[in-house]
């Protein structure tokens, strides 16, 4: 081949590599460049926060068919002497924090070295409630001297209504002025060591109770229904009956209002 043909060649060559180099440019340059200001690049996925937002106490959780919730207690928090301040940052009044039979340990509410009837109670004063409570006593004996039970309408310590059970029945007791009265009682066999939940309305003129083993499914009926007037406001809490060595543990604590009730 002749110098002149070599030439040609070349210069087709340098031909065909502008028309290429042209054709991609635009293409390379766009893959190449970063985003210009304003715009954003496609995001890298990265570990997010949630955050939480925890309702003042004063705030009551609002729940499914109106049900709100006016106190609160699943006592997850350190081993402390008396019970201090609930879950739901309401602090325990009666003897829950002055009487050193009270204390958490191993995340539950304790009650234990001590004789005689001791109470707790949060400050949410309402004329219709309901209590939901779950619990465990160490033992019962056969004289009802020990008891696991709640409170509505508590004014102080000589006055109240109470729902209880005793290793032998569930109860509703009413305390007016220092006299107690048993507003209705039926066979309820309950077992050391074994947790129950306990439920009690009061609604107008009408006291509702029941239990059943915490293990098992809730009963579609009342145990006891009975009619009382003689209290009409007050606080919820918690009252037990405690002989020698009686150990009460509360897991569970949940005060709500009434649906429907006025």
């Amino acid at each position: 081949m002749n110098i002149r043909g070599v030439g040609m060649v070349l210069l087709l060559l340098c031909l065909v590599g502008g028309l290429i180099a042209a054709f991609f440019t635009p293409t390379i340059a766009a893959t190449l460049t970063l985003p210009a200001a304003g715009q954003t690049a496609a995001p890298t996925p990265t570990a997010t926060a949630t955050s939480v937002i925890t309702a003042p106490a004063s705030q009551p959780t609002m729940l499914p068919n109106g049900v709100t919730v006016l106190a609160r207690d699943t006592f997850q928090r350190p081993d402390q002497r008396f019970w201090g301040t609930s879950s739901d940052s309401r602090i325990w009044g009666g003897d829950a924090n002055t009487n050193a039979a009270f204390s958490i340990v191993n995340h539950a509410g304790q009650i234990a070295n001590c004789k005689g009837a001791l109470q707790g109670v949060l400050n949410v004063t309402i004329t219709d409630a309901e209590i939901l409570l779950s619990g465990t006593v160490n033992h019962f004996d056969a004289n009802g001297d020990i008891n696991l039970g709640v409170v509505l309408r508590w004014q102080d310590a000589n006055n109240w209504y109470k729902a209880l059970i005793n290793g032998s029945q569930i109860q509703l007791l009413k305390d007016v002025r220092g006299t107690i009265t048993v507003l209705g009682s039926q066979p309820f066999e309950a077992q050391g060591g074994v947790s129950y939940n306990l439920r009690f309305r009061v609604q107008g003129s009408n006291l509702f109770a029941k239990a059943w083993p915490a293990s098992q499914a809730e009963p579609a009926n009342w145990a006891l229904m009975v009619i009382d007037t003689q209290l009409v406001s007050g606080v919820g809490g918690i009252r037990v009956l405690l002989a020698s060595g009686a150990i009460i543990r509360v897991t569970s604590f949940l005060e709500t209002n009434v649906p429907g009730a006025t």
